[in-house]
C-alpha cells in the first residue's frame, strides 16, 4: 500500500510561515514577534495558522527540527569509512549545509530558539567527529594523547562558533576556503598530538 503524499497546499503554507518567521526572529528578535506579525508577512490569516501550529514555539521548533534532520541525513550518507578515505569529518559538510540554510542557522547558533537545537546539532557532530577520528587512528595504530570526547566537543564547539561568524559577516569567504581555514586553525594542531598531523597534512595538500 503506497503512503499518501503530502498535500503540495499545506506544505507551501507552512514554508510560508516558516519563511515569515525566520525573517521577523532576524529582523525584530523572537521575543518581539507575535502570529499577527507572522500571518501578516505571510499573507494568511490567523486561523490558517492556528490549522497548522499551535502557537509560535512549535513553528518555530519544526522549522529547526527539519533543519537538523537534513543535515544528519546528509552526514549519514557517508560511512565513516568514506570520512576517512577522503580525509575529511562532518565539518566538511556542516559549512556547506550552513550556507544553503543560512537565516535559520543564524538563528540556532544565536540562540534565538532556545539551546535545544544548537546542543543537539553540536552533539552530532561531535559524536560523529569522535567516530571518524576514532578509526583514522585505528587505522594508523596510534593511540591519542587527548581523549578524544575533549577534542570531539572542541571541534564540534570550534566549528560551529566560526560557522556563526562566518554567517553574521554574509559569509565572505567560500564554502571551499572556509573548509580549508578550519582544518588549518584546528584540526592540523591538534592531529598532531594525536599523531594524525601526516592525515591532515595530505588532506591539506589535495
Amino acid at each position: 500500500m503506497s503512503q499518501r503524499k503530502p498535500d503540495r497546499r499545506v506544505q507551501r503554507t507552512r514554508r510560508q510561515l516558516q519563511e515569515s518567521l525566520t525573517s521577523l526572529i532576524l529582523e525584530k528578535g523572537y521575543d518581539a514577534v507575535t502570529i499577527e506579525d507572522i500571518t501578516e508577512q505571510a499573507d494568511l490569516g490567523r486561523t490558517t495558522f492556528y490549522l497548522h501550529y499551535k502557537d509560535k514555539e512549535e513553528l518555530l521548533m519544526q522549522s529547526l527540527e527539519a533543519v537538523f534532520d537534513d543535515l544528519v541525513a546528509q552526514i549519514q550518507e557517508r560511512s565513516i569509512d568514506e570520512w576517512v578515505a577522503n580525509g575529511q569529518g562532518p565539518w566538511t559538510l556542516a559549512f556547506q549545509h550552513a550556507a544553503e540554510n543560512g537565516r535559520f542557522y543564524q538563528i540556532i547558533l544565536s540562540g534565538q530558539g532556545g539551546d535545544a537545537i544548537k546542543n543537539r546539532i553540536q552533539d552530532y557532530i561531535a559524536a560523529t567527529a569522535q567516530k571518524t577520528i576514532s578509526r583514522m587512528t585505528q587505522d594508523l595504530g596510534v593511540t591519542p594523547l587527548v581523549p578524544l570526547e575533549v577534542l570531539s566537543s572542541y571541534i564540534a564547539s570550534s566549528l560551529l562558533g566560526l560557522i556563526a561568524w562566518w554567517l553574521q559577516q554574509e559569509q565572505p569567504y567560500s564554502v571551499a576556503e572556509m573548509d580549508t581555514y578550519f582544518r588549518q586553525l584546528s584540526l592540523q594542531g591538534t592531529a598532531q598530538v594525536i599523531g594524525l598531523g601526516a592525515v591532515i597534512d595530505g588532506r591539506s595538500a589535495s
